[in-house]
């Protein structure tokens, strides 16, 4: 059976921490590019982009209604 190489120096908590951070930073970056806000032209409402509006509009048509019976849920049936 083989031995599993073992690090021949400990690693220094700087080198650790500058490594992290710098994964930190492309992983906001990454994260800003995907996410990407518009405004709906019909309402002017804020959306994300390749979604309808809260309002329901897509692409210049009516996709869904929004419905305005926005009671509380009191009790869900099983």
């Amino acid at each position: 059976m083989s031995k599993k190489p073992v690090p021949s120096k400990k690693q220094a908590v700087s080198s650790t921490r500058s490594r992290h951070s710098a994964w930190e930073r492309r992983q906001r970056k990454q994260l800003e590019n995907l996410v990407v806000l518009d405004k709906c032209p019909k309402t002017g409402e804020t959306k994300l982009r390749h979604f309808a509006s809260p309002s329901g509009h897509y692409r210049g048509r009516q996709v869904f209604e929004v419905s305005s019976n926005t009671a509380p849920i009191k009790e869900i049936e099983a």
